[in-house]
């Protein structure tokens, strides 16, 4: 039960992380990209040539 409990805390603080990223990301120009890790998962925050935000998720490969 505690393994359960503290892969959900992990999952929430992933989480929390990608939204303080993206709010980073709103406030300061300079960052151009993010990346996040939770287990298998990969979630990276990016600017394009336009200074748009965009949102890239996927499962790592081993």
């Amino acid at each position: 039960m505690k393994k359960r409990q503290r892969k959900k805390q992990a999952y929430k603080q992933y989480i929390r992380d990608i939204f303080e990223g993206y709010e980073k990301m709103v406030a300061n120009q300079d960052v151009d990209r993010l990346e996040f890790r939770y287990l298998k998962e990969e979630t990276v925050i990016y600017r394009d040539q336009e200074q748009q935000i965009h949102f890239l998720t996927r499962d790592q490969q081993q």
